[in-house]
């Protein structure tokens, strides 16, 4: 019978066959498991899925009203917070910028919210921080975040959620390193 197979090939040839059968297992597997699955996934998605009649509303319970514009505004300060506190100027500007955005596609969704955030966010605190971003100045970021943080907790008193209280960031959230 012809060897194929030398004494010091087999080894990489025994490896190569069990990750080929490996493979084709887990492959095997998946198959199955989606065969099995009561609702697999149609194609298009979740909103197609949906008569063309309910689909808007189903986007609007998606964005939801003012506090998931809320949940960016608090990832974007502590973002801002720990960029201008390392001296990583352009990235504090960068996610400064950002929340007013955030705020401003949550006026879209709940428009009243926007008096109270205009007179009191607006119209000091927030050009402030920006302006200390914009001279690189620690001392004076420092004040206008805290400037900023009372026209936070203002505004959430105005609007009747006092309950929610701004405080200083103390978990940096990404690895971000100042070059």
């Amino acid at each position: 019978m012809l060897n194929l197979v030398t004494g010091r090939q087999r080894p990489r040839f025994i490896a190569g066959i069990a990750t080929i059968l490996l493979v084709a297992a887990g492959a095997f597997g998946i198959g199955i498991a989606y065969a099995q699955m009561p609702n697999p996934p149609q194609a298009g998605g979740w909103l197609k899925a949906l008569p063309p009649e309910r689909q808007i509303e189903a986007i609007d319970r998606q964005f939801r009203g003012f506090d998931m514009a809320m949940f960016e505004v608090n990832y974007r300060y502590t973002e801002m917070y720990f960029a201008g506190i390392e001296g990583n100027w352009d990235y504090a500007l960068y996610t400064g910028e950002k929340i007013a955005w955030a705020i401003q596609n949550g006026f879209e969704r709940r428009p009243k919210r926007r008096a109270n955030a205009q007179e009191i966010f607006f119209k000091e605190a927030y050009p402030q921080v920006l302006s200390a971003i914009r001279k690189k100045d620690i001392a004076r970021f420092k004040e206008s975040v805290d400037a900023l943080r009372g026209a936070c907790n203002a505004c959430h008193t105005a609007e009747r959620v006092g309950f929610i209280h701004v405080g200083i960031p103390s978990i940096k959230q990404t690895p971000l390193i100042n070059n």
